[in-house]
């Protein structure tokens, strides 16, 4: 005897009444109990169709028996006369397996059990009852879209792994344009970039027109929406999935790559509204990411290639190219110059400079003035010959400092084949790689081809003024990428040792050094050594590093002390912009450049350096947050 089943026939039965339910995971994720990762709850729930009233048990994280918990509360909805206080002709359920328990538990209870597919009225309350927790519309599931079959779905998420596992972000970046010139789909997908060498977002962004690219570049920030619509395939983990998708790769166990890969393709649109794909898009998607996929290295480096693969309606033929890599490379004039902040500018001018008065004399100083007006003034880097193979090399990576994508990787590597003492090339190529291993091998080989080319005196006889040697400047710039990558894979003891080195050979620190050993030998407990280099750094106070660094050491030596507070008030009075993101306001997205004390770029630099360290010192951003809402 079940006690469930006796509660519910005690009560009289409703003629033609019929109530929808069964055991359903949420629309919602919470964190788990033990490893807090996303976990949808389980739910029990059940409508009675006539009157639309509800019935639905608490949340949990954990599944248990589901069906015996299904009867429970069925009977208690039954049972609770506010609510019905009878029990119905009909029960509609989507689970074979609870269909054939409810069927057999209440067969005396001359209870019909219907198995359906769709619970249409309780699944809209439960959609419901999502979107007004999260108050925003949820995304359609793959499955919504006329025509979407689950073997579309499951032929494209084989693609999506595909590509995924294949990784060509590690030869195309955002910057390398890619034209899909057969087949048309849309024609907002007659470009693509490969997302994912900046380590963050992977996957394919579509556009309709180079247009929208040089928008995009003239502006990062720009709203490419208002171009019209938006479609890209991105990998997510499960929890940014629309719910229907999850429930599809759950119960049919589609192919994924990774636990934060899934693959999501949708179209955003000017007016904030999303698309999923139609079984054509799919189809599409799925030719591209297998083409993709198969594509190598040296096929890319052709500029344009064909590619045929299999899809689920058969044989595509893909025609891909790179239109910024076929098209001739024209020099670089005034007004196309696009990086500023070119590393090689002032050197490649001091270099021709020197090599340009190398053997002559000069009567005066208004001779000397007078000769470099003449061969000089008013040009650019790049409008000066280049006299030895080292020079071609340097002006080969300099030209690739003004470019972008592949063409980069193109001209460090004609750099290297010019002159093999290129460090910069090396440098260049190690920063244009997101491969840590290969970024890795290419700074010790810049450093190597550095140190080979200006021989063991040179760091004996100069150290203390490195920089201000021209020659130099590539192993300095090739060192201190190289401690960067090292403090970002942790290697923090040896990352601090080249800080300290760079230091030490150029004492200026023109690199700026300093505010990169600082927070690395917080990150070490070697707070005494900080507290010391800041007391020698004290004409560096005033700037927003310097000033953050200092309050904060306090505030870990000392704890919240009236001198930590006043070095807190003071950092912020320097700087407004920096305690708002470092408590978590997104800092906008900007290249390196110089910038003014006191303005938003100092901030966004300053917290790029230091935010780890103050999110490793225990209470330090909850003390932030109370100074800054009393300052006083």
């Amino acid at each position: 005897m079940n006690f469930q089943v006796e509660r519910l026939r005690r009560l009289p039965q409703s003629p033609g009444e019929t109530w929808q339910g069964g055991v359903f995971k949420m629309l919602t994720w919470v964190l788990g109990e033990e490893d807090e990762r996303p976990v949808r709850p389980w739910i029990t729930a059940w409508i009675s169709l006539k009157t639309r009233l509800i019935h639905m048990s608490a949340p949990r994280t954990e599944e248990t028996d589901g069906f015996e918990v299904a009867l429970q509360a069925l009977a208690d909805f039954a049972s609770n006369e506010q609510l019905a206080g009878y029990r119905p002709t009909k029960l509609q359920v989507k689970d074979p397996a609870l269909a054939e328990y409810l069927r057999e538990m209440l067969a005396e209870l001359e209870v019909e059990v219907e198995l359906r597919d769709r619970l249409v009225v309780l699944e809209q309350v439960l959609l419901d009852m999502a979107q007004k927790m999260t108050k925003r519309p949820l995304l359609p599931g793959a499955l919504d879209v006329k025509g979407v079959t689950v073997d579309v779905v499951r032929a494209f998420a084989d693609a999506a792994a595909e590509f995924h596992r294949a990784k060509p972000w590690r030869y195309l970046s955002s910057d390398d344009l890619i034209e899909i010139e057969s087949p048309l789909v849309e024609a907002g997908m007659r470009y693509a970039t490969v997302l994912g060498a900046g380590g963050s977002t992977f996957g394919l962004g579509f556009y309709q027109s180079r247009n929208e690219i040089g928008a995009l570049l003239r502006n990062p920030h720009a709203n490419l929406t208002q171009f019209g619509q938006r479609w890209s395939v991105l990998y997510v983990p499960i929890s940014d999935l629309p719910f229907g998708d999850v429930d599809l790769w759950e119960d049919q166990d589609l192919p994924v790559a990774d636990e934060d890969a899934y693959p999501l393709a949708i179209c955003f649109d000017s007016r904030g509204k999303h698309r999923r794909p139609g079984p054509e898009v799919l189809a599409f998607f799925e030719g591209l990411l297998r083409a993709l996929a198969k594509t190598t290295e040296e096929e890319m480096d052709t500029g344009r290639w064909n590619k045929r693969v299999d899809t689920l309606k058969g044989p595509m033929d893909f025609t891909l190219s790179l239109p910024d890599l076929l098209a001739p490379q024209e020099p670089v004039g005034r007004e196309k110059r696009r990086n500023p902040a070119n590393p090689l500018t002032m050197d490649r001018f001091m270099v021709e400079i020197e090599h340009a008065m190398e053997g002559r004399e000069f009567k005066s100083q208004e001779e000397m003035r007078a000769f470099l007006d003449e061969n000089f003034m008013g040009k650019y880097a790049d409008e000066l010959e280049a006299t030895t193979p080292l020079a071609r090399a340097q002006d080969l990576v300099f030209r690739a400092y003004e470019t972008s994508g592949r063409r980069q990787i193109h001209l460090a590597r004609q750099a290297l084949e010019v002159s093999p003492d290129c460090a910069d090339a090396y440098t260049l190529l190690a920063e244009r790689t997101p491969d840590p291993d290969k970024k890795l091998d290419y700074y010790k080989q810049a450093i190597q081809t550095a140190e080979r080319t200006l021989g063991p005196d040179i760091f004996q006889k100069e150290a203390g003024r490195f920089w201000d040697i021209i020659q130099t400047r590539p192993y300095m710039r090739a060192r201190f990428g190289l401690a960067q990558l090292l403090e970002a894979l942790g290697q923090l003891e040896e990352a601090a040792q080249h800080y300290q080195e760079l230091i030490r050979l150029n004492e200026g620190d023109n690199q700026g050094a300093r505010y990169h050993l600082w927070p690395c030998l917080l990150k070490l407990g070697r707070d005494d050594e900080v507290n010391a280099l800041l007391e020698e750094s004290e004409n560096d106070q005033g700037e927003c590093v310097w000033n953050h660094m200092r309050a904060l050491l306090t505030f870990r030596q000392e704890g919240d002390t009236p001198t930590a507070r006043q070095q807190l008030r003071q950092a912020i009075k320097d700087n407004a912009y920096t305690a708002d993101y470092l408590l978590g306001n997104e800092a906008p997205v900007r290249p390196p450049a110089p910038y003014e004390i006191g303005s938003e770029d100092e901030a966004i630099s300053c917290v790029r350096l230091l935010i780890e360290v103050w999110l490793r010192t225990p209470g330090a951003l909850e003390w932030l947050e109370e100074v800054v809402q009393r300052p006083h």
